[in-house]
Parts: C-alpha cells; structure tokens; sequence
C-alpha cells in the first residue's frame, strides 16, 4: 500500500488516523528506538498527515496516541573529593593534567555563578 492509497482511506473513513498514530508509535516502541526520536518520528507522521489535510485533534491525539514518556535524570557535578581521588589513583602525567584543569574550571564556573547570585540578592 503507497502513501496516496494509505491518504485516501484515512480521508474516506476507511482507516482511522489515530490507531494508525498508535500503532506506528508501538511498532517503534518494540523496535529500541529512543523516546525522542519515537516522539519527533510520530510528530513527523502526524504533520504530514495535516499538510494532506486530515484533520487531527490535539486533544483527541493525546488521549488516543501513547508515546512513552520522558526520563529525565537528574546530574549532578563530581565532588571535590572525587576529583582529588581520581588525580591520586591516575599515574599518566597526562591524565593527571587533564582532570586537574576540569576540575580548575569546574571550580571558577562555580565562584562565578555564586557572584552572580550574591548580585542578585539570592
């Protein structure tokens, strides 16, 4: 079935766009692709179908269409401590210099952010 067939059914009621949304969306799902790149490729979908002029409710597409949600992780900088472990457990000059210079840096992005609240009044 080609795109133009697959257009005309949904316009002529025969396919439901939703359930097509839905299954596209699982069928990723199943297939390990990231939840980002699930969601941009069913938006994708979905624009497409509204630039081939069926309609699709924002309302009714939340309720019909399940993408998985979002895991957002907290992250968090690597202590002081860490840092000073990490030098003495490191024997190549080289790495030595690297971890020192990210943890130099780690260190003035720190003081100026403090700066920066203590101007304004935090």
């Amino acid at each position: 079935m080609g795109l133009a067939e697959l257009i005309s059914k949904i316009k002529k009621n025969k396919e439901d766009a939703y359930s097509l949304l839905n299954r596209y969306a699982r069928y990723l799902s199943e297939n390990r692709i990231s939840t980002i790149t699930l969601k941009q490729r069913v938006v994708t979908i979905k624009n497409f179908l509204e630039y081939h002029d069926i309609d699709i409710s924002p309302r009714r597409f939340k309720l019909k269409v399940k993408l998985p949600r979002t895991v957002r992780r907290n992250k968090e900088a690597i202590s002081k401590e860490d840092i000073i472990e990490i030098l003495n457990a490191t024997s190549d000059i080289r790495l030595k210099t690297f971890y020192h210079a990210v943890s130099s840096h780690r260190d003035a992005c720190r003081r100026s952010f403090v700066n920066t609240c203590k101007g304004r009044g935090f």
